[in-house]
């Protein structure tokens, strides 16, 4: 996850306020174990012919061959070649599934509007991915972080001895994914729980929203308060309390300012969420072609939506231009 750092300073004088909508929840609460989060995955970004893994971050499964993630994450990736490696299990023996991306030949494409120096907008890409026809490299996890290669075999002992992991890869392996909240050209309150799911290096942790989200559309993106998003957890998915994917892991923005008042400096601290919006959907059908139309999209507008809330969304504005002027001057 990026992190954005900056100073702002309030603007006088009177603020203006967007008309912003309210998503209803209308099911029970779910989607907040670890055991709801099978469609999400950490993986290793390699390059080419050298070296080790340079990165990880984390993508969410959206369809049969498809895997949804941040254009931040793969940039490099898409323009230059790399490998992808997607790791499948959070267990002591794993398997991780790997494509080849080259610019003749790619499996890892980023939205071509992704610009690194405008926050969150547009900060999606896809990786194209068959985890039943790719390549499987399988391996053990030894002292948390160090992998040691094993064969097909002795990973097929550990799923035969246990039981609870051999479940975990038949659902991975199976089409069951969430639907897609889409998202239209308006501003919205979206009053739904929301989770993300952190993964490092085997070890799975659920991250819980206690606060108010928004998508602003002239901003492109949804933020809320920051509830606990770090580096590393870029592209995880961001799921409602109600089963949806709604959103990307994008950025942290973090705003400082000193108060003479109280002889200190105050800081808010922002998350940053890549929404569907028409944007994202528009590339994601020139991308995926006849694969999209079988995405599950679920509308946020009219289904879930109440007119007549107001919001306010100066300080987040004020932000993102502050990032983007301090970036033009590098």
């Amino acid at each position: 996850m990026k992190n954005l750092i900056f100073c702002l300073v309030l603007m006088c004088g009177a603020v203006a306020h967007a008309d912003v909508n309210i998503m209803t929840v209308t099911d029970e609460d779910r989607h907040t174990k670890k055991e709801d989060f099978y469609h999400t995955f950490e993986y290793h970004i390699l390059p080419l012919g050298r070296g080790n893994s340079a990165a990880k971050c984390q993508a969410t499964r959206i369809g049969r061959r498809w895997f949804a993630t941040a254009a931040h994450c793969v940039e490099r990736c898409a323009a230059g070649g790399c490998r992808i490696q997607m790791d499948l299990l959070d267990e002591p023996v794993s398997v991780l599934a790997q494509v080849d991306s080259t610019p003749k030949r790619p499996a890892v494409f980023v939205h071509p509007k992704y610009d690194k120096n405008v926050t969150a907008r547009d900060d999606f890409a896809l990786i194209r991915l068959d985890l039943n026809k790719a390549p499987l490299v399988y391996y053990k996890r030894v002292n948390r972080t160090g992998l040691v290669g094993i064969s097909a075999q002795q990973f097929q002992t550990y799923l035969r001895t246990h039981r609870t992991a051999a479940a975990k890869l038949r659902r991975v392996m199976s089409g069951d994914l969430p639907p897609i909240v889409a998202f239209d050209d308006d501003t919205y309150l979206i009053d739904r729980k929301l989770s993300v799911i952190s993964i490092f290096d085997g070890v799975r942790d659920i991250k819980q929203n206690p606060y108010k989200a928004y998508y602003v559309k002239d901003l492109g993106f949804a933020y809320t308060k920051n509830f606990g998003i770090r580096k590393g957890m870029s592209g995880s998915g961001v799921m409602t309390n109600t089963g949806e994917l709604i959103g990307v892991v994008s950025a942290d923005l973090v705003w400082q300012r000193y108060s003479p008042a109280q002889g200190k400096t105050e800081e808010k601290d922002f998350f940053l969420f890549l929404a569907f919006n028409k944007s994202v959907r528009a590339f994601m059908e020139s991308v995926m072609g006849s694969d999209y139309y079988k995405l599950d999209f679920k509308d946020a507008y009219p289904q879930f939506i109440k007119h007549g809330v107001r919001g306010n969304h100066s300080l987040i504005r004020q932000g993102v231009r502050d990032v983007r002027n301090k970036n033009k001057k590098k």
